[in-house]
Parts: structure tokens; C-alpha cells; sequence
């Protein structure tokens, strides 16, 4: 009779058991799929960081390029822009610079700062056999900048370099003149990313890529190894590199599942803990989730984001009192044109390629961005940036876009319009009175015959 008595129980016991341990293994692997998801909007939102600041460095060889083109191939604007040119790659992108060269014909005529790279005079960058000019010789084949991975300087110290072949025409016939680089200091570049952050928030971490060879090379990587980690790639210019990242223990957590064992003994309990528990995931992620409003097309930032984290809707007031912004709305001029002739896939090759341009000339660091408004409409926002560098940035733009080509559709050539207005310290602010006063001017922009910019 007591053995009866008994029965029922123990099937009750076993049956709580087997659900209750089902419930906690569905419930880790949740937990640890989101966490996962979590960890990798950590890892592009630090790669997108990195990305941006390498492009933008590294686009200061089109400057150059310009130049050279503009004085007929002569190198002598070279003494007086260098010094202006160099502060500013490093103050836009915010990695220290190791030198700019110009090589006509590949060998290394001019250098800036001349201190500690006197040995890259007269360096021939068409030479295979020394390191970082199979990178030289590919620029020149493909026609367009190459960028490299680390390697060993000749003048010592490790960097990454940024190479374009320059073309000059004279008599209709286009001839190649050299080329232009941008050296940076690989491990202050490493130091300007800050992924010691991560580390400090309970985050490891590797940055690396992958050689001809299949080899993986690392980069930089955190004290503790990286256990079981979510890996995020992402492109600079031609490079591929990976930033895998994991937490410093585990992806679930031992004391969690200590505490469900515990509850499992009271259902009630068992039941007010998971839901708690599920509640703090799903407010965790829908946090991350709000800071990655990412367009799908183009990876710049979406109205959504402008609209939740920069703008309080109700005031058309900035949500950062502190900020400085200047504000400009770019349209890509004809588009519809565009879509109609060549179809829509080439039209989102099109507004991609706007928005490489466009992303360039942000310092994400800095807190500016690029925002689609939708279709072929864009808002930049520059914080705390001069009247003067504003209108720089915008004449850039303009000419850079005009450089677009595909090879595919020669005949197609894209241009914008723009309408700027820069922070003003004595008038208005606010997001709602720059972008109407934007609109208004780039109105005026496309009136006026379009491929410009009015500020």
C-alpha cells in the first residue's frame, strides 16, 4: 500500500522534472542565441567604426590625385598643401599618420613629414620583391586605390597604406604618372579604435583576416583567448577583415542555471523567474536593436533613427543639447531617370555608390552621420564642424560623386544637389529650422541647374 502512495507522487515529481528541465534547456538556448545576436550588433557596431575612420584616411589620396591632375602632373603645390592635408587626415579620421608620398612614375620623389622616412626617398613602389608593393603594382593594373594590410616599413615600424595610381591625359592620350599613398601608424591606429573598451565591459575579442594563403592572420586580439565566438566581417576598400567577439566567461551564465535548478522545486517561483527573465532579454535587445537603426540598402543610418534618437519629435528640438549640428540634404539628381533606363538593381548600385562617397566625409567618432530619408534623398550631420570645412566637405561631395563610374554602364554618370545650412551660433538650432532652411536650398540647388551645392 505505501509503495501506491508513493506512485503518484513520483510521476508528478518525474513528469515536473522532465518538463522543468525541458523549459531550462529552451530557455538557455534562447538566451544564448540573443546574447549571441546582442554580441554581433556589438561587433558591427565597433567594426563600422573602424571601417569609417580607415576609408576616411585613406581617401585623402584622391586629393591628391586631384592636385597633381589640376597643375598638368607638376609636384609643386606639393611643399605648400602637404602639412594642411596631413593634420587633417589625422584629425577627420582620428588615426596618427605615418607619412604621404608622391611617386611619379612609382619612385618616391616627395614625402611629408620628411623626419624618420628619409628612407623612403627615391623607393621604388614597383618593386615586387619588398613589402607592400604587390599592393603598388595591383593599384596600377586595376586603375583605382588598394589598400594594404599591416606590413613592415622601410623606415621602420609597422603600417597600412593606402596606394592610387595617378592618370594624366595630354593630347586626348592618357598616360599613367605615378602614384599617391597614405601611410598610417598600424599600432596607434589599433590604440585609436579603443578595443581595450571591450575588454572592460567583459567583452574578448580578435581582430583579423585571411592571407592568399588561407592562413588567419590576427591583428590585435584581447589577453583572455576568444572562446566559441560570433565573428562579423566587414570590407575596407579591398581588405577583408573579421572582429570575432565573446563574453569573458561563458554565453549562459552558470549562476542562472544554478537559480532555475533551485526554482524548479516551486513552479510558482519557477514560472515569475523565466518570465523575468525573458522580460530582461527582450528590454536588452530591443536597446541594442534601437541603437542599430540601419538602412538595409546602404548601411547608413534610416529616418528611424533620426527620428528616435537624435530628434524629439513633439519640439523638433535636438535630443543632445550639447551638440553643434550642421545640417545638409542631398538628392541624387535625375534618379527616376536613372531607374527607368537601367533598372532598379543598377539605381541601388547608384544610391550605394552616393553613399560611400557621402559616408567618407563623416567622423562617426565624432557623432556625424549619414541618413536616408528615402528613395534617393539624404540628410548629413556634422557636429561642431566650421562654416568654412562645412563648405569643403560639401564641394567634395559634389566632385567626388562626379568621379563615380560603372564599368558596366559607361555612358551613366551620376551628380547632387545639395542644400546646406551650417550651425549658427546666434540663430536657430533647431533640427526642424536647419532642414526646412535645407530644403529651401537645395530647392534652389536644383533651380539653378543641379550638380552643386548652396549653403
Amino acid at each position: 500500500m505505501r509503495i501506491k502512495h508513493y506512485i503518484q507522487p513520483i510521476a508528478v515529481f518525474l513528469t515536473l522534472n522532465i518538463i522543468l528541465i525541458g523549459l531550462l534547456v529552451v530557455v538557455e538556448r534562447e538566451t544564448i542565441s540573443q546574447t549571441k545576436k546582442n554580441y554581433r550588433y556589438i561587433a558591427a557596431n565597433q567594426s563600422n567604426i573602424m571601417r569609417d575612420s580607415v576609408d576616411t584616411a585613406i581617401a585623402r589620396v584622391y586629393t591628391f590625385s586631384a592636385l597633381i591632375r589640376a597643375n598638368n602632373g607638376k609636384t609643386d603645390f606639393f611643399d605648400d598643401q602637404v602639412e594642411f592635408i596631413y593634420k587633417e587626415i589625422s584629425q577627420d579620421s582620428g588615426i596618427p599618420v605615418k607619412n604621404v608620398a608622391i611617386a611619379p612614375n612609382g619612385v618616391v620623389k616627395k614625402v611629408y613629414p620628411l623626419a624618420n622616412n628619409e628612407s623612403l626617398l627615391n623607393f621604388d613602389f614597383m618593386d615586387t620583391s619588398r613589402e607592400g608593393n604587390d599592393e603598388a603594382v595591383k593599384a596600377y593594373k586595376e586603375g583605382k586605390v588598394i589598400v594594404t594590410n599591416p606590413f613592415n616599413l622601410v623606415q621602420g615600424g609597422v603600417g597600412m597604406a593606402g596606394r592610387l595610381p595617378v592618370f594624366t591625359k595630354k593630347n586626348g592620350k592618357t598616360s599613367f604618372w605615378g602614384l599617391v599613398t597614405v601611410t598610417l601608424d598600424f599600432d596607434k591606429m589599433i590604440q585609436s579604435f579603443h578595443l581595450n573598451n571591450l575588454e572592460e565591459q567583459g567583452v574578448n575579442y580578435k581582430l583579423w583576416y585571411e592571407d592568399e594563403k588561407g592562413k588567419k592572420v590576427t591583428l590585435t586580439t584581447s589577453q583572455k583567448a576568444v572562446e566559441e565566438p560570433v565573428s562579423y566581417e566587414f570590407d575596407i576598400q579591398n581588405l577583408r577583415w573579421h572582429l570575432d567577439v565573446a563574453p569573458k566567461e561563458h554565453w549562459h551564465s552558470r549562476t542562472q542555471r544554478t537559480a532555475i535548478i533551485f526554482v524548479i522545486l516551486g513552479i510558482s517561483l519557477l514560472i515569475a523567474l523565466l518570465l523575468v527573465d525573458k522580460i530582461k532579454i527582450r528590454n536588452v535587445n530591443e536597446k541594442l536593436e534601437q541603437l542599430a537603426h540601419l538602412d538595409s540598402l546602404t548601411n547608413c543610418y534610416s529616418r528611424h533613427y533620426l527620428n528616435t534618437v537624435l530628434v524629439n519629435q513633439k519640439t523638433g528640438e535636438w535630443n543632445d543639447p550639447r551638440a553643434k549640428y550642421s545640417l545638409a540634404v542631398v538628392d541624387i539628381d535625375n534618379f527616376k531617370n536613372i531607374n527607368d533606363t537601367y533598372g532598379h538593381n543598377v539605381g541601388d548600385q547608384a544610391i550605394r555608390a552616393v553613399v560611400h562617397v557621402l559616408q567618407r566625409y563623416v567622423r562617426a567618432v565624432n557623432g556625424d552621420c549619414v541618413i536616408r530619408q528615402g528613395g534617393d534623398e539624404f540628410t548629413i550631420i556634422w557636429n561642431n564642424i566650421s562654416k568654412e570645412r562645412f563648405q569643403k566637405k560639401l564641394e567634395g561631395i559634389v566632385k567626388d560623386v562626379e568621379k563615380i563610374k560603372f564599368s558596366e554602364y559607361e555612358e551613366m554618370y551620376l551628380t547632387i544637389s545639395i542644400g546646406g545650412e551650417p550651425y549658427a551660433s546666434q540663430g536657430s538650432t533647431r533640427y526642424a529650422d536647419l532642414l526646412s532652411k535645407a530644403d529651401k536650398k537645395l530647392y534652389v540647388a536644383k533651380e539653378n541647374g543641379r550638380n552643386q551645392y548652396v549653403i
